[in-house]
């Protein structure tokens, strides 16, 4: 499976980050692993995992908060500077 694509079986797009690790992952992608075997209940919601990505997302919110930060702000700027990023301005 070295040169062939590595398609995720769970939502059936192609695995490059991790594709290393594809056989460990059962032919998903690292998420979609952790969402079909390790997350209890909602998926959109943290779990007990401390891996989980929800997790370390609430503990960042957690966090911008504590130090009185707008967490959605802090994301907007993120978003407004991406895009401004890959359309070459500043």
């Amino acid at each position: 499976m070295a040169n062939q694509a590595k398609i995720c079986r769970r939502c059936s797009c192609s695995v490059e980050v991790y594709a290393d690790q594809y056989d460990v992952f059962e032919g998903m992608h690292w998420l979609c692993f952790h969402l079909e075997f390790e997350h209890d209940g909602d998926p959109d919601e943290a779990c007990a995992d401390p891996g989980c990505p929800w997790s370390r997302i609430e503990m960042y919110r957690n966090k911008l908060l504590e130090l009185g930060v707008d967490p959605k702000a802090v994301v907007e700027q993120a978003i407004d500077a991406q895009w401004n990023s890959s359309r070459g301005g500043a």
